[in-house]
C-alpha cells in the first residue's frame, strides 16, 4: 500500500466503519470498482483503492456501529488531537496505528461530526494528480452554525471559506486550504432549513450521478439529493450506503 500520495491539511483520507464488512464490500464494489486489500486472512481490515489509481483513500474496517468520516491528513496526530481539543473537540477514538502501518483517531467536531485524523507511515511530497471517477476529490459540511463551524475549522487548519456563487438557491461556502487558490471541499449553510441535522461527508467523483442514484437504490442504499445542477454545470447528487452513511457525488460537465 502507499498511503503517501496524501498532503497535511486536507482531507486526503477517509474510513468506513462497518458492523457487516461482506455486506459493505459488496455494496461498494458493485457501485464503484472499488479494490479492497485486505491485510490479515479475516476482514478486520481493508484499503480501498479507486479503479486506475496509484494510491490508497481510504479504508474499511469492521466495528461496533456503523460510520463513516472524512480524515485530515496530520503530520502528527498527538499534537493535533491537543490543539482541537483545545479548540471544543471531543476525542472519541484514541490514535492507533492501523494494520496498514498509518496512524489514525476520531475526534467529533465543535457540531458532533466525526473527524478522523490521519498520519501515513510514509512521508514525501508528491506533485498532486488529477482525481480519477469513482475516487474521493470533495468533502462537505453541513451546518447549522454556520458561525462556529467557520471558526472550528479556520482555527483548527488556517481553512477559509469563500462564498460559492454558482451554488444556486443555496447558502454555500468553498473551502480553500492555507496558500492554495483551489478548493478542497464546501460548507452548505443548513441554518434555515427546518430540521436539518449536521454532517461531515466525503465527495465522490463520477461519471453519471442519475445512473449511481438509481444503483445505489438497487443495491439497497438511498438516495438523500438530487440529481441537480449548478450555475457551472456540476451535476451534484447524495446517498447512503445501506447502514445509513452518506455520501456526496459529483459530476463534471461534459468535456471536463
Amino acid at each position: 500500500m502507499n498511503t503517501s500520495e496524501v498532503r497535511p491539511v486536507t482531507v486526503g483520507w477517509f474510513e468506513i466503519t462497518t458492523t457487516d464488512p461482506a455486506r459493505s464490500k459488496e455494496f461498494y464494489q458493485g457501485l464503484f470498482d472499488w479494490k479492497l486489500t485486505a491485510f490479515a486472512d479475516d476482514d478486520a481490515y481493508s484499503t480501498i483503492t479507486a479503479p486506475g489509481a496509484a494510491a490508497a483513500m481510504g479504508a474499511l474496517r469492521r466495528g461496533d456501529h456503523d460510520a463513516v468520516c472524512i480524515s485530515v491528513v496530520c503530520d502528527d496526530v498527538a499534537a493535533v488531537i491537543s490543539e482541537l481539543r483545545a479548540l471544543g473537540a471531543t476525542l472519541v477514538e484514541p490514535p492507533a496505528r492501523t494494520m496498514a502501518g498509518d496512524v489514525h483517531a476520531v475526534v467529533t467536531d465543535v457540531r458532533g461530526n466525526r473527524l478522523g485524523l490521519f498520519e501515513p507511515g510514509e512521508r514525501r511530497d508528491p506533485e498532486p494528480t488529477r482525481p480519477v471517477p469513482n475516487a474521493t476529490a470533495w468533502f462537505e459540511i453541513g451546518t447549522t452554525d454556520l458561525a462556529a463551524t467557520r471558526t472550528f475549522y479556520e482555527k483548527a487548519f488556517g481553512w477559509t471559506q469563500v462564498r460559492d456563487e454558482a451554488a444556486e438557491g443555496a447558502e454555500y461556502y468553498s473551502i480553500m486550504p492555507p496558500s492554495s487558490q483551489q478548493a478542497i471541499g464546501g460548507v452548505l449553510d443548513l441554518s434555515a432549513t427546518p430540521g436539518a441535522a449536521d454532517y461531515a461527508v466525503p465527495g465522490l467523483l463520477v461519471t453519471d450521478v442519475p445512473d449511481l442514484l438509481e444503483r445505489c437504490e438497487a443495491a439497497g442504499g438511498r438516495r438523500v439529493a438530487g440529481p441537480f445542477s449548478d450555475a457551472d454545470g456540476l451535476v451534484i447528487g447524495q446517498f447512503t450506503d445501506p447502514f445509513g452513511n452518506k455520501w456526496s457525488a459529483f459530476a463534471q460537465p461534459a468535456g471536463e
